[in-house]
């Protein structure tokens, strides 16, 4: 059997609702000014995005998985989506596992992650080996050692591995941050927004956290919990996710829509997309770069606590248990 290198990091149940029912196609502008039209199963293809294998072979495990576990199971709760009915009971915690992991499998997410580990993996080695020479030494604590320097100088020394993910890790953290936002989800308030004519747009990241007063989130990982979190379904039907009350259902109104697509258009890796039928916003602007993460400052000082031994937090989702063995399991915390 013949295996598809072709990896959608969006999948097309999701797409399809702002394609030309004709053509099949959607409109895509990139942050390289590019602009053409992509068919519906071209559109957010990464090769080999979601390999698990040795990166040498075709392998499709994941892109399978998310196929007939994750996908599969909401498709015809999503066609009911697109015509504004809101889902409810056993089809929302269904859609909240969908939209949890479609904030995580993108590749905003995975350079978010290694944004982070470049930034924060040589610091958290820093930190450990301060924290084993000092529990070797116990008199550093009241020598007046200047600890902050000595951590600056060990994470410049870090080795490599601790700077760049490693791919099965990048896949357990993407599944463990899934697994930790679908809770939250559910147990926000679900309603649908819909407009009287086509205003939203979709991209390569389709779900956006927002402020109550218009801030964009970074990332997932930082989600806080009074961010809205919005999915637009089709360009008339918006799903919000929020922590404050809603009413169900309720009118879109331009002014509303501008803000999602804003917030699409900030988080995408690379492309937005449209129903080619539908003008760009006026005020699109799509930098040829996004912004990159504001490194953190450190400031180191002896404790006089015991180490905390790190364990895994249990996972609550059966899907992504699933996916976890998949991936090999999580490896042992003490090792490093």
């Amino acid at each position: 059997m013949q295996i598809s290198r072709d990896h959608h990091t969006v999948p097309r149940l999701l797409l399809r609702g702002f394609i030309h029912k004709k053509t099949k196609q959607l409109l895509a502008r990139k942050r390289d000014g590019s602009e053409n039209l992509v068919s519906l199963n071209d559109a957010t293809v990464v090769p080999d995005f979601y390999n698990i294998g040795d990166g040498q072979a075709p392998d499709a495990t994941l892109e399978d998985w998310f196929s007939n576990s994750i996908e599969s199971p909401v498709g015809e709760t999503m066609g009911a989506l697109r015509k504004g009915a809101l889902p409810t009971g056993p089809a929302r915690s269904t859609v909240a596992t969908f939209v949890a992991l479609q904030m995580v499998r993108t590749m905003r997410f995975r350079g978010l992650m290694g944004e982070l580990s470049e930034s924060l993996g040589p610091m958290l080695f820093a930190n450990e080996v301060l924290q084993r020479v000092v529990a070797e030494c116990p008199e550093l604590k009241d020598s007046g050692a200047d600890l902050t320097a000595w951590h600056a100088e060990i994470a410049a020394c870090a080795p490599e591995a601790v700077r760049s993910p490693e791919p099965l890790g990048v896949l357990r953290s993407m599944a463990r941050e899934a697994d930790r936002l679908k809770p939250m989800l559910q147990g926000m308030h679900w309603s649908v927004l819909i407009a009287d004519g086509r205003l939203l747009m979709t991209g390569d990241t389709p779900v956006v956290a927002v402020s109550p007063t218009g801030e964009t989130n970074t990332g997932p990982m930082l989600l806080p919990e009074m961010y809205m979190v919005q999915v637009p379904v089709t360009p008339t039907v918006l799903l919000t996710i929020s922590p404050f009350p809603s009413f169900g259902k309720g009118t879109l109104t331009p002014v509303e829509a501008a803000q999602v697509n804003q917030a699409v258009i900030r988080d995408c890796a690379t492309t937005v997309l449209r129903h080619p039928d539908m003008p760009w916003p006026a005020d699109l602007v799509l930098p040829a770069k996004r912004a990159p993460l504001n490194r953190p400052t450190v400031k180191v000082t002896a404790s006089g606590g015991k180490p905390t031994v790190p364990t895994w937090p249990p996972i609550v989702d059966n899907a992504i248990a699933e996916v976890i063995a998949m991936l090999g399991g999580d490896p042992e915390l003490n090792e490093w």
